[in-house]
């Protein structure tokens, strides 16, 4: 394995920013394919076709949680060992995993049986046949990639998250480039996720010959002990999983209780740009994690606190932008993609960049508990988040419609998720006193909403003199992508700049 480069400024300058534009290039191949494949099979096949496409993404998602949190779990703890080169410790983490991943795909390709049974209750015009192989394939790519799981932890906590991101980006448009045509040419829409099925053994050798060149000196070691390790310390990370997906995943079914389905719809709409935009900023924070890692390694007490408070600083620069670009530019994207057929009102809007707002800041914090492996610690706290969230978008949304939601987001997130973790994980995870973390959070969130005006300025003069619209949303984008390009590494260079200290071996 390659030793780590720690360059001037405190920061591993080999491999975060490879990382960093690999996550973005990943996400706008996911993007990409996503929206093509959608687009093309409802004009080729119709509507019938396109929601078994989309509910086929929606397995595949399902299928790679059965990890259990076991990734996260030993990427934790593989990046001390590899920091250190403990060969012995790395591999004997890897075979942990890899033993049990394997069981867990065993498991999963049971649900193989399920997805047939589920297949003649789904109510549509796609004959049984195509229903049946399709989720099948679906399901198969799935495991693969579960398979993968021990492939990706490895390169990820090795600072080489470049080589998964770029593997997967490549994966996405190649499955669409091939299996779409495939598909369109003979007119037969199995062959496309066949071919998906497929290119995923391609992705796997690919991460294969990747992790086999990253460390040759894997080898043998006396495993069952880290296993039980890695299986403890992943009970905690599955737990804050389940909570996230619950909570980030919840507001279409209340919404459907409390108001309509046409309600749902039309929040839905806003909800996919702000979900997107939260999903790149999640790609970026991940490619960083590993770094963060290192550095919280090599760096004690003080040091280690303005490392937090300097990425608290860039996140929240980064939503405030974000909630900015959302606020000017959503509803055009809402019309490009959706059409203008859209009953989301002005304030709603606010309350939704509001919503990104916060949940980007709060990014940061899933970072450092990550890269210090701290899931043991205030695991409960989403716990205690989620059914005040959902109790609390129930009772408002019954009287306000989705705005009572987004308030509900809002309020949860000031005073239930900031307050506990100020309470809980300053000292263990940030190394602050509470004192410290609420100030330096609330002083990062003002100068961040301060330092976005003169961009706000930017966007009014633009929707004043730029015309057409879609030439607007063009240039207020790249000035707003610009602006916070600058701004994270102006607050980088200025702030990063810590004393060096050498790792034990």
């Amino acid at each position: 394995m390659e030793e780590p480069a720690v360059g001037g400024t405190g920061l591993p300058h080999s491999r975060y920013v490879p990382n960093a534009i690999s996550a973005l290039a990943f996400f706008s191949s996911r993007l990409i394919a996503t929206v093509v494949q959608l687009r093309f099979v409802d004009k080729y096949w119709g509507g019938g076709y396109t929601g078994l496409n989309a509910l086929s993404n929606q397995v595949l998602l399902y299928v790679t949680l059965l990890e259990l949190g076991l990734s996260q779990s030993a990427a934790s703890l593989l990046y001390e060992p590899i920091l250190h080169r403990n060969l012995a410790r790395v591999s004997a983490i890897v075979l942990a995993l890899r033993h049990d991943v394997r069981m867990l795909a065993a498991a999963g390709s049971l649900l193989i049986f399920p997805a047939i049974a589920y297949s003649h209750r789904v109510h549509g015009a796609v004959p049984l046949a195509t229903m049946v192989g399709t989720l099948c394939c679906i399901a198969a790519s799935g495991i693969l990639q579960l398979t993968a799981i021990l492939l990706q932890v490895f390169l990820n906590a090795s600072e080489r998250l470049d080589r998964v991101n770029f593997t997967f980006a490549a994966g996405y448009l190649l499955k669409t480039a091939v299996g779409l045509p495939l598909a369109i040419f003979t007119h037969n829409f199995l062959l496309l996720p066949c071919a998906i099925a497929a290119l995923t053994v391609g992705e796997l050798l690919s991460l294969r010959i990747a992790f086999r060149r990253a460390f040759p000196e894997f080898r043998t070691e006396p495993w069952r002990s880290t296993a039980a390790e890695i299986r403890k310390r992943a009970r905690f990370a599955m737990i804050q999983r389940i909570a996230g997906v619950t909570y980030y995943q919840s507001d279409f079914i209340i919404l459907s209780i409390t108001t309509s389905l046409v309600a749902v719809r039309d929040y839905a709409k806003f909800q996919y740009v702000s979900a997107a935009l939260l999903s790149a900023v999640g790609l970026l924070a991940a490619s960083v994690t590993t770094s963060v890692a290192r550095l919280q390694l090599l760096h004690h007490g003080e040091s280690r606190r303005r490392q937090y408070v300097t990425a608290q600083s860039v996140m929240c620069l980064i939503g405030a932008v974000l909630m900015l670009a959302f606020w000017f530019s959503a509803p055009t994207v809402v019309t490009l993609a959706f059409g203008a057929d859209s009953a989301v009102e002005r304030p709603a809007i606010v309350l939704f960049g509001v919503a990104l707002f916060l949940n980007v800041v709060k990014v940061v914090d899933d970072i450092f508990i990550i890269a210090k492996g701290a899931f043991e610690t205030g695991y409960w706290i989403p716990a205690v988040e989620v059914p005040i969230y959902v109790g609390t978008g129930i009772l408002l949304s019954r009287h306000i419609g989705f705005a009572g939601i987004l308030i509900a987001s809002i309020a949860t997130n000031l005073i239930v998720s900031a307050v506990l973790k100020g309470i809980v994980l300053a000292q263990p995870v940030f190394d602050s006193t509470r004192s410290q973390w609420y100030g330096n959070r609330l002083r990062s969130m003002a100068i961040a909403l301060l330092a976005i005006v003169p961009l706000a300025c930017l966007y009014v003069l633009g929707k004043n003199f730029l015309h057409p619209t879609l030439m607007q949303f063009a240039v207020t984008s790249v000035l707003a992508l610009g602006y916070m390009l600058l701004g994270a590494r102006w607050i980088l260079v200025r702030n990063t700049r810590y004393p060096q200290s050498a790792p034990q071996v």
